[in-house]
């Protein structure tokens, strides 16, 4: 149960955490080849260009558990703190919705880069792969909101049972 808790804290952290050391790392020894040894690594900006991409995918579900989203709050903040609060459930409820959206066309993009062979130009790794992690992450994206949802509506029960 331990491990369950500190994955459903750490997961997107954990993943953020690890693409930027690997961003960092490939980027220092590409640096450290091209000007020490007048020989670049062809293939380095490549992995660093594909998690920078997965970085921005992953940091969805990150920012959603961190409730830490960039949103326009002033009409929220002027209505009664008992509508704020259905208000944000039903913002849940559509992000959840416009993320299975995002969900289905993700599925598609992979099935099309599979259908065609699609593959990276230096190191030829399948992007229908690359693709299927950034499905990954939106599907987080889903859960995250979902917790969020289930959360909130937990909470309301509790201050309801309160009054």
């Amino acid at each position: 149960m331990k491990v369950v808790k500190w994955l459903d804290k750490n997961l997107e952290l954990m993943i953020l955490a690890f693409l930027l050391a690997v961003m960092s790392v490939l980027s220092f020894t590409n640096v450290i080849m091209r000007y020490c040894f007048h020989n670049a690594l062809s293939w380095s900006d490549e992995i660093c260009c594909y998690c920078l991409a997965l970085s921005a995918f992953f940091s969805l579900p990150c920012a959603i558990r961190l409730g830490s989203s960039i949103r326009v709050d002033t009409f929220i903040t002027m209505i009664p703190k008992a509508a704020q609060k259905i208000v944000e459930q039903v913002c849940s409820v559509v992000m959840i919705v416009f993320l299975i959206f995002l969900l289905k066309g993700t599925f598609g993009i992979v099935e099309n880069a599979a259908r065609v062979g699609q593959a990276s130009p230096a190191l030829r790794i399948p992007l229908a792969q690359i693709y299927s992690i950034m499905g990954v992450a939106v599907f987080l994206g889903i859960v995250r909101y979902v917790q969020m949802f289930v959360l909130g509506f937990m909470k309301k029960t509790e201050e309801g049972g309160e009054a």
